[in-house]
């Protein structure tokens, strides 16, 4: 995959609405071409395979298989040999999960999904949900779907709901992982820095600004997001980089500055340590395709 391929995607619809529909192809395709979205979003295959490349990781699923993509995570699908292929969509807007929760507990269960985390599970194989309860989540859903009842836009927006309860419970801790308060502090910063990014972003004055100390702040960050604060940010500023130098065709020097990095070295020391290679490699890599 060329990271020049990958694009950022605009919602088919306003971004605050969930999206569930079908998609066809033919063998040896590109289903969907890299790309990023704020989106949660959920494949499940309804016939043939697919290889999907996430964040750099391959993956060969075939029907009945389920693969989640994390909001912010770089997904890449190409059709396999199959004659027919097809798989159902499913996008969820970070927004969708505060609807249904009061304001603060809302936050705890977006940022399950906003993550992409090594550790995290995205993918569940057919045998494996033959006993699982989220195959009965999503077979009630395609068929809401397929048979268009009345209401069945309400029903889908339920479904699609209590398959992500579903997962929730199964694959993540009962107890929240900070209280609500906290929870909903810390998604309201990782947003802050997803817009303010090349901003000088002092994490004391932040933590202050947010009514926390930064001890709490700090330890609190951590454990909702596996990371510091410090390396969110630059994860964060990388990625929005690597948009600017493979999308954009900016320079080093003008995606350093963009990103909030006054010092040319300081920016390729961090890029090379998030991404195992300096930027001027990669982009001479990337010619040479």
């Amino acid at each position: 995959m060329k990271k020049s391929d990958i694009r950022i995607e605009e919602p088919r619809v306003a971004g605050q609405e969930i999206e569930f529909f079908v998609q066809n192809n033919l063998k040896n395709t590109i289903a969907c071409r890299a790309h990023i979205h704020k989106a949660v979003e959920l494949l499940y295959v309804k016939e043939g395979s697919y290889t999907v490349t996430l964040d750099n990781t391959r993956y060969e699923i075939g029907e009945g298989d389920l693969i989640l993509f994390c909001s912010g995570a770089i997904h890449h699908v190409v059709t396999g040999e199959s004659a027919q292929n097809s798989y159902y969509v499913i996008k969820i807007p970070p927004s969708f999960f505060l609807g249904f929760a009061k304001r603060d507990a809302g936050a705890e269960y977006a940022m399950r999904f906003a993550l992409n985390r090594r550790e995290s599970k995205c993918l569940w194989r057919k045998e494996e949900l033959k006993e699982n309860e989220i195959k009965r989540v999503l077979d009630t859903l395609v068929n809401e779907f397929t048979q268009g009842k009345y209401a069945s836009e309400v029903a889908i927006k339920l479904k699609i709901m209590e398959l992500l309860l579903t997962i929730l419970r199964q694959y993540t801790p009962s107890e929240p992982l900070v209280n609500d308060q906290t929870s909903h502090l810390i998604y309201a910063v990782m947003n802050y820095v997803q817009e303010r990014f090349a901003e000088d972003i002092d994490e004391k004055e932040l933590a202050k600004s947010y009514g926390m100390s930064y001890s709490h702040f700090s330890r609190s960050f951590k454990k909702v997001t596996g990371m510091t604060f410090k390396n969110y940010l630059n994860r964060t500023r990388i990625s929005k980089a690597e948009q600017l130098l493979f999308l954009k065709g900016c320079s080093v020097s003008e995606a350093a500055i963009a990103c909030g990095y006054n010092s040319i070295s300081y920016f390729i020391k961090v890029y090379r340590l998030f991404t195992g290679t300096t930027p001027y490699k990669a982009l001479r890599s990337e010619a040479a395709k």
